[in-house]
């Protein structure tokens, strides 16, 4: 007969084990604030989006670099229709400071796919660079696309 002590270890033992051996997926990084403003100002207008998106970056006061990102937007909505909302790919983490957001802009007749180059600054997220593109294989690494 085996001894109290010995079953109470094993039974022990069953109930831990099997939170040892699983572990629980690693939370996926969070979008920016920086990116989720910029989006919620782009119900309003595309101009109170490219606001929101170049706070604090190397692009704030660039009036060429805000002229041709806005005359892009304008364009995706004079051929894709109104804005209806985004949808997030994926956050990529690069280092501890830096990180591009995937993302896909929703409008009435079609999709424009964004990457958002974004950088911790001091003390928030910035974007020194965003890149829109009118089909995924122009913009997504082919891991997304699901390739190798």
């Amino acid at each position: 007969m085996k001894k109290p002590s010995a079953i109470i270890f094993a039974l022990l033992l069953a109930l831990v084990t099997p939170g040892l051996i699983y572990a629980a997926p690693a939370a996926a990084p969070a979008v920016p604030e920086v990116v989720t403003k910029g989006f919620e100002a782009y119900k309003k207008s595309s101009a109170d989006a490219i606001n929101a998106w170049y706070v604090g970056s190397p692009m704030e006061k660039n009036s060429e670099a805000r002229l041709t990102f806005g005359n892009n937007l304008a364009n995706f909505e004079k051929g894709y229709g109104k804005y209806l909302g985004w949808e997030l790919v994926k956050v990529v983490p690069i280092t501890a400071s830096t990180e591009i957001v995937y993302a896909v802009i929703k409008y009435e007749k079609g999709p424009i796919w964004v990457a958002f180059d974004c950088y911790k600054a001091a003390d928030q997220w910035v974007l020194p660079s965003i890149r829109l593109q009118t089909n995924a294989q122009g913009l997504l690494p082919p891991s997304l696309l699901g390739g190798q």
